[in-house]
């Protein structure tokens, strides 16, 4: 009788488990074919003609029209991508699964990911056999790294396609199972520090003054790189320009050969930046007259190691130093040029997957103007101009040493900086 009696009571405490679960887990459908047509961001696809979403080719086992249709060709093998903005999204998840449809008309390696308030997760592959539907489900944990998160967007994508091989992918049946968890906009569990991932997985810029020397760094602030100049010549100088910086002839050189070098490798486009800005700040005239270098390029290397290096505050410099020249053959006597210098440079050299986001931060700008300088990053030409406190998403074809090309403008004066990345 008391066994009976135990036996009831767990039953009965699993029933009310259960109805509580079911109360804050509910499945979710964010595309059936039936639905309000979604988006899928243009700036990111790779795919070769935009989505088909209510198409109809007849059915298929396990997939009833209207469905989503993907076709196309391309003259050269490499990965086809895409990102959904879905009605019913952003949505908070508290475990659970994502499942998505997909059939396709030539074998294939099927990815799936998830974006969110961790970030963008993982992809997770699946072989499709052609001409074949395929049920995928994946734990969320698995795409996000966490139960508890908001997922944003959806992204999927055919990766080693064939060149000259025409393709044609169906999706249908997109659905996360346990949605009511995390609040859409909320911060999720694997949030980074400082200036990335926080509500709707957006970066988090911060409210700074760019020309402004002050900084609230995460961890604590480095020393500034030691003064080159003595109090008595930086008196000299600062009678002679208006500058705050002054340069030798050689040491000008040297910032210039990397901001115009076309054959950087990762490492020398990760730590060009920095070796060129410890020069110029080491001849400062005055102490303290941008944000510390060294620690903006330890910072922002910080925030893109958090997100797998798949979001990369851009450093940038835009700042006017003078640079003496010996004026006579006896080099006695000096003159001071201005130059007006823009500079950008990376924090890290490996990019942690095929879709990159690059931050325009006015943190991470070391400047002596009040304006910032307008930024365009271009990837195998394709150019996107990138306003201060935003970023852009660039797919890259590929995976080892990639060419990201850097454009400055301020003040009539503009520079084009070939910088590399190596894709993972």
């Amino acid at each position: 009788m008391a066994s009976r009696i135990l036996k009831g009571a767990v039953f009965a405490g699993l029933v009310l488990a259960s109805a509580g679960n079911a109360e804050n887990c509910k499945e979710a459908v964010l595309y059936d074919g039936s639905k309000i047509n979604g988006q899928m961001e243009e700036s990111g696809r790779t795919f070769p003609e935009a989505p088909e979403w209510r198409a109809n080719w007849g059915d298929f086992t396990n997939m009833k029209a209207p469905y989503m249709r993907l076709s196309g060709i391309k003259n050269g093998a490499g990965d086809w991508t895409g990102t959904l903005s879905l009605q019913g999204l952003p949505i908070g998840v508290e475990g659970g699964t994502f499942s998505i449809t997909a059939r396709s008309t030539q074998n294939a390696k099927f990815g799936v990911w998830l974006a969110g308030s961790t970030g963008t997760g993982n992809v997770v592959f699946h072989t499709l056999k052609a001409n074949s539907t395929q049920v995928i489900t994946v734990n969320v944990r698995d795409l996000l790294g966490s139960t508890s998160a908001t997922v944003n967007k959806v992204g999927f994508g055919l990766f080693g396609v064939p060149a000259y091989q025409y393709t044609t992918l169906f999706v249908d049946n997109i659905k996360l199972s346990c949605t009511g968890g995390a609040q859409a906009g909320s911060t999720g569990s694997g949030s980074v520090t400082g200036g990335a991932s926080a509500g709707n997985g957006e970066y988090a810029f911060r409210d700074v003054n760019p020309s402004s020397s002050v900084r609230e760094f995460d961890a604590e602030p480095l020393p500034d790189a030691k003064k080159a100049l003595n109090e008595e010549t930086r008196r000299e100088y600062s009678n002679r320009t208006a500058r705050q910086f002054v340069l030798t002839e050689h040491e000008h050189q040297q910032v210039t050969k990397f901001q115009t070098a076309s054959n950087l490798t990762p490492e020398g486009s990760r730590s060009g930046w920095y070796k060129s800005m410890f020069t110029i700040d080491r001849k400062r005239l005055k102490d303290s007259v941008i944000a510390s270098p060294k620690n903006l390029f330890i910072e922002a290397g910080e925030i893109a190691a958090a997100t797998g290096n798949r979001t990369i505050p851009v450093l940038v410099a835009d700042l006017d130093y003078a640079v003496r020249y010996f004026s006579d053959t006896t080099f006695q006597k000096t003159e001071l040029e201005d130059f007006h210098l823009l500079l950008a440079g990376f924090p890290v050299s490996i990019a942690g997957g095929s879709r990159i986001k690059f931050v325009y931060d006015p943190f991470f700008v070391a400047t002596t103007r009040s304006t910032l300088p307008r930024m365009e990053i271009c990837v195998k030409s394709k150019c996107k101009t990138i306003p201060p406190k935003t970023g852009t998403d660039f797919e890259f074809d590929s995976a080892g040493e990639q060419t990201i090309v850097v454009k400055l403008s301020s003040d009539n004066v503009s520079t084009q900086q070939n910088l590399k990345l190596e894709v993972k």
